[in-house]
């Protein structure tokens, strides 16, 4: 498999609500803009922005969110930063986070044209 070199990809890390949002995401990715080179685990995460109601030196209680990672090449990452943005409506309240990184080095695959899609 051939490997990217640095600057080529660049990868938009995405931390959503667990509402569902991370699927449709991969959807609207993978159908709308064809890309096959995203991922989405569980995590727990921390809101540091939100009120917390804990003791002094100690850490409110962690939420389940989704973190989505998307590869794209460097030349469309502000576009698709954007597309992501609008697409997991992350401009409601708590929405979540958007970054973007630069990759130091990527392996290019493709996917078997017989493998299925998962069900909706």
């Amino acid at each position: 498999m051939p490997v990217t070199s640095a600057g080529e990809n660049k990868l938009i890390i995405c931390v959503l609500p667990d509402d569902g949002s991370d699927k449709k995401l991969m959807r609207a990715l993978r159908d709308e803009k064809h890309l096959n080179t995203v991922n989405s685990v569980n995590c727990l995460g921390l809101a540091v922005l939100a009120d917390a109601k804990t003791k002094y030196g100690k850490l409110p209680e962690p939420t389940l969110v989704r973190k989505v990672d998307v590869l794209v090449p460097a030349a469309e990452a502000d576009a698709l930063f954007d597309y992501i943005y609008a697409k997991a409506n992350m401009g409601r309240i708590g929405g979540g986070t958007l970054l973007m990184a630069e990759v130091a080095a990527a392996t290019v695959y493709t996917l078997p044209e017989d493998v299925p899609d998962e069900k909706r």
